[in-house]
């Protein structure tokens, strides 16, 4: 199901979204808040688009591509859907940073899940200085609820503020 914003169609992924999705995942400084590093190869943003799709398939989780002007340039989903629960996430190419996109896709995203699917609670993580991402949270109406220090899939550990939304 496609959804609408003022400036943004979110689309459901396909496969053919790869290679606009691996300019954003090969950037390191797109990935620097990730909980891996950039992705150099793009068949592996191939094989993780897959997964998505089959996850999707199964009723996991909701993956959309944001389109604007017809040029795809980020991603939000609702990821590890059970329990009435979800967890949202966002992805924007750099040079559409600051133009307040996450912030419009994130909405469109948290409007469907606490709608048609029936979710009531809404979570998502952001390490500590991602302030941009707190920010799409917080004017989504997110409180930040923990803070603690995670071990990420690099072996790092970094401080991330555990945010939710309830209906």
């Amino acid at each position: 199901m496609n959804l609408k914003t003022a400036r943004l169609t979110l689309r459901p992924q396909a496969q053919a979204d790869a290679p606009a999705l691996f300019t954003i995942l090969s950037d390191p400084e797109a990935m620097r808040f990730w909980n891996r590093p950039a992705i150099l190869r793009l068949e592996i943003v191939e094989e993780l688009l897959r997964g998505q799709q089959a996850a999707m398939a199964d009723g996991l989780c909701r993956y959309w591509t944001l389109v604007e002007d017809g040029d795809p340039v980020g991603s939000v989903d609702l990821s590890l859907i059970e329990g009435g629960s979800a967890e949202l996430g966002f992805l924007l190419r750099r040079d559409r940073w600051g133009a307040g996109l996450a912030t419009e896709a994130a909405a469109a995203a948290i409007g469907f899940g606490l709608g048609a699917p029936g979710l009531t609670r809404l979570a998502a993580a952001v390490q500590r200085n991602n302030r941009a991402a707190a920010r799409v949270l917080e004017k989504n109406g997110f409180k930040r609820v923990e803070s603690r220090p995670v071990l990420l899939a690099d072996g790092a550990r970094r401080d991330c503020d555990f945010h939710l939304l309830t209906k």
